[in-house]
């Protein structure tokens, strides 16, 4: 809001000549430019313009503009400073011992305007009036000619006006309809106890509500751009007010707010990825209004049980809630976001407030991030909890938070403020203003990446809000017989500032401590190995009841009664080592049915690698992670390794960071359940901190994209961004490169160069190169004016040049394509890339540098199945019976029994490259004994499908054939989808060829 127009505001308060009152009519009200009515609080009405105000007439106006007056009894100046004193302005201004009667200053009396007022600058800055004069009613007169500004002090609707400027509203019972403000709307706290309604009103300005009557302001189909909620005396703020929703409109406010529908997550075709929300969640969620209302100022998301279930193509639920966004509405990077609201008690009730990325753009969750400022399990009412997920795509992913605890004689059920304050590089979490957490250490890795993303990735993109009531979930469990229905969301306001105060923080790289453990932890063994009695002579700690404690030293055997697995543990010996032999009877329902476990210590910032042997008697999966327990939510430190076990023996390993603080009771799991019962052996076990140890990347494998290059997108590593990248200026030249961290594109800064291109190079090295084998090579470049580079493939030694090519950039950021293929008899593993950059001074910039071989026009193998199963993997899901082989040249499925999910019997054929912006056609033949629908797939390790089919097989061999066009590069797999059936029946499929269409 302009200083001028508030000072306008101001002069209105007290001035008795020239302005605009909105008066109150028999019906409706109308402006005239009778303002003599403000007046009409003092007991001597004083005509002369000289007269100077006293302070008790000034306190007396300010009382009848901005406070509910008591007018009491006894003296008139005792009830005003009464209410002054009262409203809390007084003792902040005049002081509690003002004399009444004084003449009061001109500086004194703007002082008392300025506290009252939604503004939080000094109203003296830019006048040339002397404060200590007193203050007379001509002193103001002169600035009403410039503005006009309206006053609504009588209760009662005022319709079809149009306001010039601002308007104070400061009585109770009023309803504006059908007009336009064109400046901002101030409701003080004289509005209360409320009733004030806009409908079909336009406020061009702000509108200030006081918060006193928070709650009962209602806007009913009225364009309000802004609602801020201020106190008197606020002070000015580093953080400014950006967005909110103080919940004053009749119904939730489109503009700001969409809703997930049902339980499940759903890919951009409909189909189903994960049910519950991927948290175990029992609810449906819904839009009706039986679900999410506002009511009395507060939006309420309400959790009930259902008369009836409600029913979709995936199930049916018992409960159902809501769960509101701003995804596509609102979304921001840094800031303070803050909510009021209290929250329903009860088993199973999960109320949370959180943000989710915007836009993916570091991968699927939670690789892109996700902040948790507040979320509570209903059956513990003293705690809530503030978290971050960020790491991996799932399940290579951790997080990190802590809980808050609330005082003695307060919990949840109250109405508290949550709020985070999020930084570059820190997030804050405070409850009701008091801070309960700091982070500053978190990670991002994209899939199919050499690097980390460079800090403070994720947290350096924007979020959207999140606000709903969860049933059930791993979170806060199940609803039982003690569980209330409905249950209470009620959230007063939701407010969401930027800091304008200050600069931002800026960034820094996390830093990690040389790794130390404390005398009382599990420490290795004098060969390194944190693993203790590798050979089993302690034998097993058997762990089958809720309750049992495992041996903290030595291995534990878990099969614990609500994951329902079955088997029994042993030992054999393999080529004269010992093995623990797991022998199973019943996988059980999740892959932890059946667990081999011992504890150990591993501390914050430490790099460990885990190997061991293992084998079965046929072709099974197993999965391994090293985790936190109980105490720990069951971190994930690792992430989970899937490892594919054969009847051979052997070695499998795997590294990670520990990016958490120091676990001394940290578990090795090996994870047996849920997938068949074939016995899994395992031995030779080692965890060894290799802290500093890792060797150089000498040779680069291609990543899984098909990328030679490793940041390519300079976007990785430490904050330079740089990593896998060398630069040089040689003598005679001066340069430096840098990535800047908005654009993050490479910038190479050219100050001084010769006439040599090879004076100044960006190159890579390691790039594994085969003989007669075709590459393209695909880079963005601009310059800050017309020039060449040249761009160089070179070997190990530079001493050969594979390809040399002289690329023109102009001042527009262009693709360049250079294709080359190498020698005959030459395969150089550590081949270079140079960018050559020299005899010209204009600064280059660099972005998306790709090395690949062109597209692979035949990805699949072995789709005669000529090769029997090879390039195949069949997986047969422990509620399914099935048989797979190959029989007389074709694919046969004997299926005794299908299983409760469609993926329960499942062929695939994995790791095939396909292209961004190709388009392929899937074809194969198939048919069944029995009439039924297979489900065709083709998707990634993080089940993103890009083609997503339902065919009916028949008696007889039918052709099947699919197109699609990839929009992006990535690494799928074949699926073909065949559980989920009654009857017993065989499956043939032969003839299946992925082909590039165009």
């Amino acid at each position: 809001m302009g200083k001028r127009v508030w000072i306008l505001v101001l002069i209105v308060l007290l001035c008795v000549v020239n302005s605009v009152s909105i008066q109150a009519g028999e019906k409706n009200k109308e402006s005239n430019e009778d303002v003599s009515h403000v007046m009409d609080v003092l007991p001597n009405q004083k005509k002369n313009g000289n007269a100077a105000l006293s302070n008790v007439e000034v306190l007396a106006m300010m009382n009848h503009l901005f406070v509910k007056q008591d007018n009491g009894e006894g003296k008139w100046e005792d009830s005003v400073l009464h209410n002054a004193i009262d409203a809390g302005y007084l003792g902040e201004t005049l002081g509690a011992d003002v004399s009444p009667n004084a003449a009061i200053k001109t500086e004194e009396a703007l002082s008392v305007f300025n506290y009252l007022l939604p503004f939080d600058e000094s109203i003296l800055d830019d006048q040339t009036w002397n404060g200590n004069k007193p203050m007379k009613r001509k002193d103001v007169s002169h600035l009403l000619e410039e503005a006009f500004d309206s006053l609504i002090t009588e209760e009662g609707t005022y319709e079809d006006q149009t306001m010039e400027g601002n308007v104070l509203l400061t009585t109770d019972d009023v309803t504006l309809k059908n007009s336009v403000i064109q400046g901002d709307l101030i409701i003080t706290a004289g509005a209360a106890p409320g009733n004030i309604e806009l409908h079909n009103v336009t406020v061009e300005g702000d509108v200030y509500v006081h918060k006193a009557v928070e709650n009962d302001v209602k806007f009913v189909n009225s364009d309000v751009k802004q609602v801020v909620v201020y106190e008197y005396g606020d002070k000015k703020s580093d953080w400014s007010l950006v967005w909110s929703d103080e919940f004053m409109t009749e119904d939730i406010d489109e503009s700001k707010w969409q809703y997930d529908i049902g339980n499940w997550i759903v890919d951009e075709n409909g189909n189903g990825v994960a049910p519950g929300w991927g948290n175990n969640e029992s609810e449906y969620y819904t839009d009706s209004d039986e679900n999410s209302y506002i009511e009395d100022g507060k939006l309420v998301i309400k959790a009930q049980k259902e008369e009836e279930p409600i029913t979709d193509k995936f199930g049916s639920y018992d409960y159902s809630s809501a769960k509101l966004k701003t995804k596509d509405l609102f979304s921001k990077k840094y800031g303070k976001f803050e909510a009021r609201m209290k929250l329903p008690e009860g088993q199973g009730y999960w109320p949370a407030f959180w943000m989710m990325p915007e836009d993916s753009v570091y991968g699927d969750w939670p690789a892109s991030g996700e902040i948790d400022i507040m979320e509570a399990a209903g059956n513990d009412t003293k705690t809530i909890g503030g978290t971050i997920h960020y790491g991996e795509e799932s399940p290579n992913n951790t997080y990190n938070g802590e809980e808050y605890h609330f005082p003695e004689g307060e919990d949840f059920t109250g109405y508290h403020t949550y709020s985070i304050e999020w930084e570059p590089g820190e997030i804050r979490w405070y409850v009701d203003g008091e801070l309960y957490q700091t982070l500053n250490k978190w990670f991002s890795k994209s899939p199919g990446q050499a690097a980390k993303n460079a800090f403070p990735a994720p947290f350096d993109q924007e979020f959207y809000i999140i606000l709903n009531l969860a049933v059930g979930g791993w979170y806060g469990g199940e609803p039982d017989e003690t569980t209330e229905f409905p249950g209470k969301m009620k959230v007063d306001y939701v407010r969401v500032y930027e800091l304008t105060g200050r600069d931002y923080m800026t960034p820094e790289e996390p830093t990690v401590e040389d790794v130390e453990l404390p005398e009382d932890a599990k420490q290795p063994k004098e060969d390194g190995n944190y693993i203790y009695d590798q050979d089993y002579s302690n034998g097993f700690t058997i762990v089958d009841e809720n309750g049992d404690q495992p041996d903290p030293t030595y291995w534990n055997f878990l099969t614990l009664p609500d994951f329902a697995g079955e088997g029994s543990i042993s030992t054999e010996e393999i080529d004269g080592d010992t093995f623990a032999k797991t022998s199973i009877t019943n996988p059980g329902n999740a892959l932890w049915s059946l667990q081999q476990i011992q504890h150990l210590s591993i501390a914050e910032g430490g790099t460990y690698k885990v190997t061991f042997d293992a084998k079965s008697n046929t072709s099974r999966n197993i999965m391994s992670k090293v985790s936190g327990g109980a105490e720990r939510g069951y971190a994930n430190y690792s992430g989970e390794k899937t490892m594919n076990l054969t009847d051979e023996v052997q070695t499998y390993e795997y590294t990670f960071t520990m990016n958490q603080e120091n676990d001394l009771a940290a578990r090795l799991e090996f994870n047996m359940g849920a997938n068949g019962t074939a016995p899994v052996w395992i031995g030779n076990v080692r965890v060894e901190d290799i802290t500093g140890e890792q060797e150089p990347m000498n040779e680069k494998e291609p990543l899984p994209t098909g990328n030679h290059v490793y940041n390519g997108t300079f976007d990785q590593g430490d904050m330079s961004r740089m990593i896998f990248w060398d630069f040089h200026d040689k003598e005679g030249a001066s340069a430096e490169a840098s990535v800047d961290a908005d654009t993050r594109e490479l910038k190479v800064d050219i100050a001084n160069t010769d006439n040599n291109p090879e004076s100044i190079q960006l190159k890579q090295t390691g790039l594994q190169l085969l003989e007669e084998n075709e590459y393209e090579l695909t880079f963005d470049a601009r310059a800050a004016s017309d020039r060449t580079i040249q761009v160089d493939v070179l070997s190990k030694d530079s001493s050969q040049s594979y390809s040399t090519k002289t690329v023109e950039l102009s001042e527009d950021m262009a693709t360049h394509k250079v294709t080359f293929t190498m020698p005959t008899d030459i395969t150089d593993r550590e081949g270079q890339l140079v960018f050559q950059l020299g005899g010209a001074e204009a600064d280059v910039f660099l972005d998306n540098v790709k090395l690949v071989q062109p597209v692979d026009l035949h990805p699949l193998k072995n789709g005669d199945f000529t090769s029997g199963m090879d390039s195949w993997v069949p997986y047969i899901h422990f509620d399914a019976n099935a048989e797979v082989g190959v029989q007389d040249g074709e694919l046969q499925v004997d299926i005794a029994n299908a299983g409760n999910e469609t993926w329960s019997v499942l062929l695939e054929q994995p790791n095939m490259k396909f292209s961004k912006d190709v388009t392929y056609k899937v074809r194969f033949d198939a048919r069944s004994t029995m009439s039924r629908d297979i489900e065709v797939t083709l998707e990634n390790a993080n089940y993103t499908r890009y083609l997503s089919e339902k065919v009916t097989l028949e008696e007889d061999m039918k052709t099947y054939s699919f197109e699609l066009k990839m929009s992006q590069d990535d690494t799928v797999a074949l699926k073909f989808l065949m559980g989920q059936f009654a009857e017993e029946h065989d499956i043939y499929i032969d003839n299946v060829d992925v082909e590039v269409v165009k």
